[in-house]
């Protein structure tokens, strides 16, 4: 009845040793999915950033294009209002702004020559 004990015993520690190796691959075959899973997920939410940053980048590209349109436009009609100014307007503009920064006063011809 020993041997008999101890056959059985030998047998569940064999049973048992089997039931822990099949939950071991099971563990691991549910760890591999599982990874498997994090790692495609963390490639979409990858890629999706990627996808987003490039459509903020594309879009703050144009409002800059049309930022610097606007100011081209602006400073070409600022060329084209002095580029039509007066010469009469600019020669008297021009002499008060040598008078204040030449000494002698607003003269023409400090010398006397005309």
């Amino acid at each position: 009845m020993t041997d008999g004990l101890l056959e059985n015993i030998i047998q569940l520690e064999k049973h048992i040793q089997a039931e822990v190796a099949s939950e071991q691959a099971r563990a691991s075959e549910w760890q591999s999915r599982e990874l498997t899973e994090l790692h495609q997920a963390m490639s979409k939410a990858r890629e999706k950033e990627k996808q987003r940053c490039q459509q903020q980048l594309a879009e703050k590209k144009a409002e800059l294009l049309n930022e610097g349109t606007a100011m081209e436009a602006a400073a070409d009609a600022w060329c084209q209002r002095l580029a039509s100014l007066d010469e009469a307007i600019l020669r008297d503009a021009l002499k008060r702004y040598l008078a204040a920064i030449l000494p002698g006063g607003d003269h023409d011809h400090p010398h006397g020559q005309g």
